[in-house]
Parts: C-alpha cells; structure tokens; sequence
C-alpha cells in the first residue's frame, strides 16, 4: 500500500466563505436576471402593483352640486361624484372648488370587496 502517492495537480484551492453583502447582491442579481428573461412576469407584476397602489380605472357618470343651478350656468361646488368601474359604482365627496374628472382612478376598498362592508 505504500508504494503509491497520490498526488491532485491543477485543483484550485477551496474558496473563502463569501459576506452577507456578497450573497445579498448576488442573490438581487438572479432576481434581476430572472425578470428580465421572463418580460411577462414583469409586465404581470407591474401591472399588480399599480392595481394596489394606484387604482382601477373607473369613468364618471354622475354629479351633485351643493347649489342650486339656473339654465346656462355651471355647477361651481360639488357635493358627490358617483363612478362607474370594476368596483361598482363608488361614490367620492371631492373637496369644496375640485371638480369631478371623466375618468378617475381608484384604490379597491377592500373590505368591501372581501367582507361585503360598506364604509361607514
């Protein structure tokens, strides 16, 4: 058994465990690399993210004025804005002098959409 030495030529020696820093980048980097190889996730995620933090589109339908209006004249002061969109049709109390827009984004009402409770 002595007769033979075993000897390893061109082994690399073992490498030094990396930081936290390291594998934290290194890990954001296959994160990035995934999302840019696969364009439909992202559009997907984008597309998430601006539904819970922006809001759905929902149009403009129907207005109260806090003043009675003659012919001719416009409404300066409105009392409610009434939308119509994907969650039904919200109602929203603009402040005194903001007018209601055609179209207007909305954040979900969750509750609502979950448990069936209306905003009390």
């Amino acid at each position: 058994m002595h007769e033979f030495e075993i000897e390893v030529v061109g082994a690399k020696p073992p490498r030094k465990p990396e930081g936290r820093l390291v594998r934290t980048l290194r890990l954001a980097a296959r994160l990035v690399r995934a999302l840019l190889v696969r364009p439909r996730a992202m559009v997907l995620a984008g597309l998430a993210g601006f539904v819970l933090f922006v809001g759905t589109p929902h149009v403009g339908w129907d207005y109260g004025c806090r003043h009675p209006i003659r012919l001719g004249q416009t409404c300066r002061s409105l009392s409610y804005c009434a939308y119509y969109g994907i969650q039904g049709r919200p109602v929203v109390f603009p402040e005194y002098g903001e007018t209601c827009g055609l179209i207007k984004f909305l954040r979900i009402d969750w509750r609502r959409l979950f448990w069936g409770k209306t905003n009390d």
